[in-house]
């Protein structure tokens, strides 16, 4: 966008790195991944150049939640995007530790730093991570740091306290780590990946240079030929042997010891909280996933724990597989600051301090992608706000970024929030072939991408449109085009100009049609609820004196202050009376004031 931009990090040399499982996408997640790309983010095209195997989650499924998801190189992902953010314009990169904020009035106007090197700026973004007072747990031992081997970030949560920000704990976890030689994958089931990769960036609209772009100053960055090379992950499972030594020890984990006073992620939960909770399975599914192409360590997605260390290794050598398996690295619990997401408006601005960002885990989500979508929304109002201009609000109805930002603004989150395509009521919208073209309307005025590519996305969107309407108008020799291809979508026979056209375009063109009576229920809804979401809710508004709103909704409303009544109809406890009669306490008002 053209702003000059500084980015302070702890340490340059883990800027990327993938602290827990270096994968990228998933079910929700993947679709995520590609509204990244489509309004100008890096981490898409940064995974297809560094990913080591791809796969299609839900293929036998409904395109709408079929799901893209890629194993990275842990190093090469982060070597690449530190190259890149290097080589970025308007980008100063420097290595400090920010220790506090800097307030005049009421708002954020810089950063202090441990160097004692004071960084001032319209406005700032947090980031924190997991590293807000980071707190590793193996066992009873205790280390601070945001992850293993890295710092804990321990005076910047009374400077968000002092504006205001109400803090509060949660928890995560990552599983062991092993030597890959170790392991014995006789008999193990082998996952390979997909022959034909499903790949996270709109590589159709791109231009050429923007895969391996060499600089002006010779400069190259990493990364090889997407697909290329992909290797197989592996399949075990826990044994009874393994549920024995977690119940035995459970009084000496970090979790269940009461060491913790975080709450941990739901849909991500630890060896011990799946033998806990769900006792009636015999075994549970682990995989093995090699960590990249120039190391030997493998991550073993599924047994996340925070289990003293002698423990762990008997519960790894009692999985089939692992008999021998040598541990490069412990399973630790990690238990962090963040700040209930409630406080914030729906560009990210923090409703306590005026010009203070906040993104990523700091809002209680869990995931690269969540933080990723984050980062890019708060930089983006950022920037607007220095402007003067309204900031870039994505609805509900037009991606996942809309669901997961609203949902946690009206909402809040107690536990580390995960996106599912379950949580989007409008999810047959959300196919993620479409990303580029459903958000072109907010990259193009701001500028997020490239004039070319613009350009590109827009012959796209014109021809999906002229395909469209030619075969729900146009008859063939049995009747119309589209009605065929809706009777019979397996072996549906196409015109052959139409076959002209790009794959991307003509699988956006059969989405459109073959889920036309859906997709247009779906749009109908969105157009009964914008309605709601254009009535803004006056700011002085007092819910305790509307008659007839019960005194739970009055204090919830008070304290999410939502702007619009379709914000105020998804806070939790707040039912559909209680928005009846809110509608109608602000048409009175309305009234009263063109009277007056």
């Amino acid at each position: 966008m053209g702003a000059s931009t500084l980015l302070l990090t702890g340490n340059i040399d883990t800027i990327a790195q993938m602290s827990c499982n270096p994968a990228i996408g998933g079910q929700a997640k993947g679709q995520m991944v590609r509204e990244i790309d489509a309004l100008g983010g890096e981490m898409a095209i940064n995974t297809d150049l560094t990913a080591i195997q791809f796969r299609l989650l839900n293929e036998s499924k409904g395109p709408a939640v079929r799901s893209p998801r890629a194993q990275c190189d842990k190093k090469a992902y982060q070597f690449r995007l530190k190259h890149t953010l290097e080589l970025q314009k308007n980008l100063q990169i420097f290595q400090a530790t920010v220790t506090g904020l800097i307030y005049k009035n009421g708002r954020v106007v810089g950063c202090q730093t441990n160097l004692d090197i004071e960084f001032m700026g319209h406005t700032v973004v947090v980031t924190t991570g997991t590293f807000l007072r980071g707190l590793m747990h193996v066992g009873q031992n205790k280390n601070e740091g945001g992850r293993l081997g890295d710092f804990s970030a321990k005076t910047l949560s009374a400077s968000l306290i002092e504006a205001g920000i109400e803090l509060q704990r949660l928890k995560t976890g990552t599983p062991p780590r092993l030597l890959g030689r170790s392991i014995n994958f006789t008999g193990l089931q082998e996952q390979k990946g997909d022959a034909k990769p499903t790949l996270f960036a709109f590589h159709d609209t791109r231009d050429p240079e923007d895969l391996f772009h060499v600089e002006q100053t010779g400069e190259r960055r990493l990364g090889w030929s997407p697909g290329s090379e992909q290797v197989s992950c592996w399949m075990t499972y826990t044994t009874p042997a393994s549920e024995k030594i977690v119940r035995d020890n459970l009084h000496k984990s970090a979790m269940y010891s009461g060491e913790i006073e975080g709450i941990g992620p739901r849909y991500c939960p630890s060896i011990e909280d799946k033998f806990v909770r769900f006792a009636d399975k015999p075994r549970h599914l682990l995989f093995l996933e090699p960590e990249g192409r120039s190391t030997n360590e493998y991550y073993i997605n599924g047994l996340s724990t925070s289990l003293p260390f002698d423990v762990q290794l008997d519960l790894v050598h009692s999985i089939p597989g692992l008999e021998q398996a040598v541990l490069l690295r412990p399973a630790y619990a990690v238990e962090y600051d963040f700040a209930p997401p409630t406080q914030l408006f729906p560009s990210l601005e923090s409703r306590k301090a005026e010009n203070l960002f906040l993104a990523g885990q700091i809002n209680g989500t869990s995931g690269y992608e969540e933080a990723a979508a984050q980062g890019l929304i708060a930089g983006v109002n950022a920037v607007l706000k220095v402007r003067g201009e309204a900031p870039l609000i994505i609805q509900r109805h037009e991606g996942y970024i809309g669901v997961l930002i609203d949902d946690l603004v009206t909402k809040g989150t107690i536990e580390p929030y995960r996106m599912f395509t379950s949580r989007a009521e409008h999810r047959l919208l959300f196919n993620h072939g479409s990303a580029e073209l459903r958000l072109i309307e907010h990259s193009k005025p701001h500028k997020l991408l490239s004039d070319s590519r613009i350009s590109n996305i827009s012959h796209k969107l014109s021809r999906v449109h002229y395909w469209q309407n030619y075969l729900e108008n146009t008859r063939s020799g049995a009747g119309i085009w589209a009605e065929g291809i809706r009777r019979d979508k397996e072996i549906a026979i196409l015109p052959s100009e139409l076959n002209t056209e790009t794959p991307e375009i003509r699988e956006e063109v059969l989405y459109r049609v073959i889920y036309a009576g859906y997709l247009d229920r779906e749009l109908r809804q969105v157009e009964k609820l914008k309605h709601v979401e254009k009535i803004r809710i006056p700011l002085e508004i007092n819910y305790a004196a509307i008659p007839g709103m019960r005194r739970e909704s009055a204090l919830k409303l008070a304290q999410f202050r939502p702007q619009n009544l379709g914000q105020a109809s998804r806070i939790s406890g707040v039912n559909p009376a209680d928005i009846s009669i809110l509608m109608i306490q602000i048409a009175a008002q309305r009234r009263a004031a063109e009277q007056s």
